[in-house]
């Protein structure tokens, strides 16, 4: 007898309450990239939006972060008023406090419908509980890793496709538009929505410039984007890049499934 979509729906409650668990707390970053990573390498390389998530919080925690570029960016600017510069400082805190939290919604939401659709994507009701596009994507990764193949990347890019659509729409979109909201600081907010993102493992002298970050539309435009320049890299490459922001131990990539021990 099939599952309903409420049995359903309270099973993937379930796995989200245990994704809680794994994010960690909002500034244990580098433990949601070692889960992020580590869904990758579950997928047996088919999940190809975790790991470029996975790039999405490092570079995020060099950029947002009051020790980072923007923060670095604010104390020249202001390096003659120590308490504008604490204020300014104290603004862009809050919203790296904010971006953290979208990250680790999308690092729970990711585990969380990994892991439900291993379990219960066969059911007929799964559909009420998780997008169809995105369950179908899902549903695919988890036969080619039962399998033991990798899929063709115009596959995974559909996967891709699917993954990051729901994961802009329905998580970081309220998120974004949350953290600018009320921002009084015109510099910074300018700044803040006109982000230079530099993934590792983009080619030299490659950036991704938005107009501006809290457009949906345009967050989708440069993941695609991402998502091609990693294709061009090689996934070998992209895994490997992922030493070069100086976040995560060196000890971590000698063995990342036995440094994290924290995919379900």
């Amino acid at each position: 007898m099939a599952a309903s979509g409420s049995e359903l729906q309270a099973e993937y409650d379930k796995l989200k309450i245990e994704a809680t668990h794994l994010a960690g707390e909002l500034l244990d970053i580098p433990r949601r990239v070692a889960v992020l990573h580590n869904l990758y390498l579950d997928s047996a390389g088919n999940h190809a939006f975790s790991l470029i998530a996975a790039h999405g919080a490092l570079w995020a925690w060099n950029y947002f972060e009051t020790g980072g570029s923007l923060g670095r960016l604010m104390a020249w600017r202001y390096f003659y008023n120590r308490r504008e510069r604490a204020y300014r400082l104290s603004l862009l805190n809050s919203f790296a406090e904010s971006f953290r939290e979208v990250n680790r919604k999308v690092c729970i939401d990711t585990v969380a419908n990994y892991n439900f659709v291993a379990r219960f994507g066969s059911e007929p009701n799964a559909g009420e509980v998780i997008p169809l596009p995105l369950l179908n994507a899902l549903v695919q990764v988890h036969a080619a890793k039962n399998a033991g193949v990798r899929l063709p990347e115009d596959t995974k890019f559909d996967i891709f496709t699917a993954s990051f659509h729901c994961e802009q729409e329905v998580t970081v979109a309220p998120g974004v538009q949350q953290a600018v909201a009320g921002f009084d600081c015109p510099i910074l907010r300018r700044l803040i929505l006109r982000p230079i993102v530099r993934f590792r493992y983009f080619p030299k002298r490659h950036y991704i410039l938005f107009k501006d970050f809290s457009e949906t539309q345009e967050r989708i435009a440069r993941g695609m984007h991402a998502f091609k320049l990693a294709q061009a890299a090689g996934w070998q490459r992209v895994e490997e890049s992922m030493k070069a922001y100086g976040v995560m131990p060196e000890s971590y990539f000698q063995n990342p499934r036995m440094a994290s021990g924290l995919l379900m």
